[in-house]
């Protein structure tokens, strides 16, 4: 049985370490911080008040898979 992995984080950090452990496993849990409100993610919460998807979508692509349409 491979392990099962959880990382909580976000921005570049996390997507290392997210992009490390599905080499080591399949079984990788990604909790996202969403408190980023620098620059373009500051200006998404402020005039649009949506959640900043910079950090998240930095994860999802981290977990995707390397064929065509995971990329």
């Amino acid at each position: 049985m491979s392990p099962r992995i959880v990382a909580l984080g976000g921005g570049h950090g996390l997507y290392a370490t997210l992009s490390a452990a599905r080499r080591l496993t399949p079984h990788v849990t990604a909790v996202v911080t969403v408190a980023d409100d620098g620059g373009s993610s500051g200006r998404l919460r402020k005039e649009l008040d949506v959640v900043p998807p910079g950090d998240l979508r930095m994860a999802l692509a981290a977990l995707a898979s390397d064929s065509p349409h995971g990329r």
